[in-house]
């Protein structure tokens, strides 16, 4: 291991597997300035890559690979709980944290495929542990939300979410692996019941979270999967905005073309990354969430100026302390099933996030702060 973490050593740590990438850096500096005594122990292929960041937040680091079998199978003591901040294609990680009983946050595992890979495998290990899936949009930011608009009318007829963001910002692997998903069909809900839909059709313009009318077309994404089925919304849609128009109608140039599908073969990946997964500097990102009732709409506005990795990493941050805390049972939920909007606001306002309300009665009541340790003594008395 690596740098000792300034806490007691007798409380397990969080584990955040991916701890030192792009989003799980700012994830683990976001989680140290909230919860000051909390273990952290980052891990990841690579943990020679994390020291500076661990001696920096008082972190410890260890070697965490999700290809093998058992990644937790090195640990020297269970963790708290996980916090897997990377793809786990195989599987290996949830599997591994399902049969240790570790709580665990997967903020990477969106497609239908997954999803229902996970649901079989929690059918067949029946966790002791909570399972939550923050794959949507942010790592959950976009069901937490939904969640806050919905509750805010008591029944909605219809969520739609519009995303915002840019070509030029700067992203990680993952959020590229994103754009494998923009050649296939996926499954939406559509006044109750499923219908496939396209990636990249249904163009027209909404307003985005910094106010601007842009084009926006259809992407899939996990909560037009869920939030039907958890907030019982019978219409859920999320389009994707670019700060550029011209990029996103290259992009829908190509998805109409049929070479979005061409480019998916391994011999024209050079190309693929040419064209899909260039690294950009940063540029400001954003989300609008609008619920319709049978009487009204409210909508909520969230802009960041450090663009989609940080604000993806607060709704990391937001799994994490939900998997540490008492309130999720065993077995798997999704973020919009336990959302605390107040504290979820709150949140994204500490951290320097933009955060407009439109159409609510009232302000949301500013609440305490969510104490990880004392959540976690809270979860220990009542077990």
């Amino acid at each position: 291991m690596g740098s000792k973490a300034s806490c007691p050593a007798s409380a397990p740590p969080l584990l955040v597997v991916g701890g030192y990438g792009l989003v799980g850096e700012q994830v683990s500096r976001l989680l140290r300035r909230r919860h000051p005594d909390l273990p952290l122990l980052l891990g990841g292929r690579h943990p020679e890559r994390a020291r500076g960041l661990a001696a920096s937040i008082g972190a410890s680091t260890v070697a965490i690979d999700v290809k093998v079998k058992q990644p937790l199978a090195s640990l020297a003591e269970h963790p708290a709980a996980v916090l897997a901040a990377v793809s786990d294609p195989g599987d290996h990680l949830l599997v591994d944290a399902m049969r240790r009983g570790i709580p665990i946050a997967d903020i990477n595992r969106a497609g239908h495929a997954n999803i229902l890979d996970v649901a079989v495998a929690a059918a067949r290990e029946r966790p002791s542990a909570a399972v939550l899936l923050s794959g949507s949009w942010l790592a959950g930011l976009s069901a937490l939300m939904a969640a806050a608009a919905v509750r805010e009318l008591g029944q909605a007829e219809r969520v739609d979410i519009s995303a915002l963001a840019s070509s030029d910002d700067r992203v990680g692997p993952d959020s590229w692996g994103f754009s494998d998903r923009l050649a296939w069909p996926y499954y939406a809900m559509h006044l109750g019941k499923r219908h496939p839909a396209h990636p990249l059709t249904g163009l027209r313009h909404v307003r985005c979270a910094d106010g601007r009318e842009r084009p926006a077309a259809l992407v899939g994404t996990l909560e037009q999967t869920t939030l039907p089925l958890t907030l019982g919304v019978p219409t859920v849609e999320t389009r994707m905005a670019l700060q550029s128009a011209v990029a996103l109608y290259g992009l829908v140039g190509l998805k109409r073309s049929g070479a979005l599908r061409a480019l998916a073969r391994p011999a024209l990946r050079r190309i693929r990354a040419a064209l899909l997964e260039r690294p950009g500097t940063g540029d400001f990102a954003g989300i609008t969430v609008t619920a319709e009732g049978p009487t009204r709409s409210v909508s909520v506005d969230l802009l960041d100026t450090r663009g989609q990795a940080h604000l993806s990493a607060i709704g990391a941050a937001c799994a994490a302390e939900r998997v540490l805390g008492p309130g999720l049972p065993a077995g798997i939920s999704f973020p919009e099933q336990y959302a605390e909007p107040a504290a979820d606001i709150e949140m994204l306002r500490e951290a320097g996030v933009m955060v407009r309300l439109t159409g609510f009665t009232g302000n949301i009541p500013r609440p305490q702060h969510r104490d990880v340790m004392s959540l976690r003594a809270a979860r220990e008395e009542v077990a």
